[in-house]
């Protein structure tokens, strides 16, 4: 039976889409544990680069709301961003516990204070999604910069002059991104059963499942060379395995409210920079949490 031009065309473009996103992944997957080893500044051009990173992701959510008519205070989002970054980097999260309470006072007041000063004002909506921005993005990705400069005596660096909080953040990224690869690959090879076919049709329970071995997989690998205890690695990957899928979907809802397919195109078979952190910025508050209470045990 002779195949459709349609199909054959379907399957190149599925075909060189997986590529792209392989490639990307990859160098996603090189460049960021090499930025994460950096000592200069002891993690501030680190903090610095998330920062960077964080303001474009919550760039790409506020051009996603605008065009349902919402307008964010991008400013105040923005700088929210920072302010968590850099706040996590000075003394792992000892600046911001105290004040992150003021802050987050102080951003709801000035938002309100800007909707004051608004010839139509829409405070719900607005509001709303200026909060989301900064604390979806802005603070949850300041846990990626928290494991950066955190101090831990259960992890050794298997690289002299290199620094635990940088391995633990190559730890964390790579969980996170290979259980993304291989539920990606378990996905197409084996998926028949629907994760969640209203949110994301093309995520499957096989693929989910493929993706949280790897990370258990690579918890395991990884615990053993960083000396980090292996039930704790193995429970991590788990961990870790379960949140990436968590983040990907719930950036998938927001998606399908927002009406767009990615939140942006800066990345090559990825969308944009808020595509490619969904999970990360799910997995590494965890991993951070988790990783305090087992080093508090020991």
């Amino acid at each position: 039976m002779a195949i459709s031009p349609i199909a054959e065309t379907s399957e190149s473009n599925s075909s060189k889409s997986l590529t792209r996103r392989i490639i990307t992944g990859l160098v996603c997957a090189i460049c960021y544990p090499t930025i994460a080893l950096l000592r200069l500044g002891h993690g501030l051009p680190f903090a610095i680069g998330v920062s960077i990173f964080s303001v474009i992701a919550a760039s790409e959510l506020y051009s996603a709301v605008r065009r349902q008519g919402a307008e964010p205070t991008v400013v105040l989002g923005y700088a929210a961003c920072i302010f968590f970054n850099l706040a996590a980097w000075k003394n792992a999260g000892d600046i911001v516990d105290p004040y992150l309470p003021l802050s987050l006072a102080l951003l709801v007041i000035a938002g309100l204070l800007v909707e004051l000063a608004r010839k139509r004002p829409h405070p719900t909506a607005n509001l709303g999604t200026t909060l989301l921005g900064a604390i979806y993005v802005g603070w949850l990705s300041s846990f990626v910069t928290m494991l950066r400069v955190s101090p831990n005596h259960l992890i050794v660096a298997p690289i002299a002059g290199t620094t635990t909080g940088a391995w633990l953040v190559i730890y964390v990224s790579m969980m996170t991104w290979g259980a993304d690869t291989a539920a990606l690959f378990a996905g197409r090879q084996f998926g028949k059963h629907k994760l969640a076919p209203t949110v994301s049709p093309n995520k499957t329970w096989e693929g989910s499942i493929g993706g949280i071995v790897a990370a258990c997989l690579i918890g395991v690998a990884g615990a053993k060379v960083l000396e980090f205890p292996v039930y704790a690695g193995t429970i991590l990957g788990l961990l870790v395995g379960v949140f990436g899928i968590v983040g990907d979907l719930c950036a998938s809802v927001l998606k399908r409210d927002l009406g767009v397919k990615d939140f942006g195109g800066i990345l090559p078979g990825h969308g944009g920079v808020l595509d490619r952190i969904d999970s990360i910025i799910l997995t590494a508050p965890i991993a951070y949490y988790f990783i305090t209470f087992v080093a508090s045990l020991h």
